[in-house]
């Protein structure tokens, strides 16, 4: 009878893969917090933060394996992150459009708006931390052996 056998070092190298692949995950998760602190700061960041509705709406989502998602429920995130173009703005629910700034009180039947600038919060995030998270889960892969 002839025999070789390969499982016993198939095992140390199943090993040594389920370490990296458990150490790449945690790496993964860990960058996905880190960008959802940056993100964060970002917004916190920025001169018109009025409420801070859309800063506690930032969330991470890490249930999937070897992903994170960062992302908002809130509905204007996108006019937000991509602005809008001029456009003309109607009262929905009475005749007229009231609000009040220096003091003063203004009304309208309708008028054009200027949009709102992108602010891209999470674009310009993501890739300003590109290559911190790139450099963060690299070492992570060296620690394990």
């Amino acid at each position: 009878m002839l025999k070789i056998t390969i499982k016993s070092t198939l095992k140390n190298t199943e090993k040594k893969i389920d370490k990296k692949i458990v150490a790449l995950n945690q790496a993964i998760h860990q960058s996905g917090l880190l960008l959802e602190t940056a993100i964060k700061q970002d917004i916190a960041s920025y001169p018109s933060v009025d409420t801070g509705r859309f800063l506690g709406s930032i969330e991470s989502d890490l249930s999937k394996p070897l992903q994170a998602s960062v992302f908002t429920r809130v509905k204007y995130a996108k006019f937000l992150e991509y602005g809008t173009s001029p456009h003309f703005i109607l009262p929905k629910t009475k005749k007229v459009l009231a609000w009040k700034g220096g003091g003063k009180w203004f009304f309208s039947k309708g008028h054009m708006v200027r949009g709102i600038k992108p602010r891209r919060h999470f674009g310009r995030t993501a890739n300003k931390m590109a290559p911190i998270i790139r450099a963060y889960i690299e070492g992570k892969m060296k620690e394990v052996v």
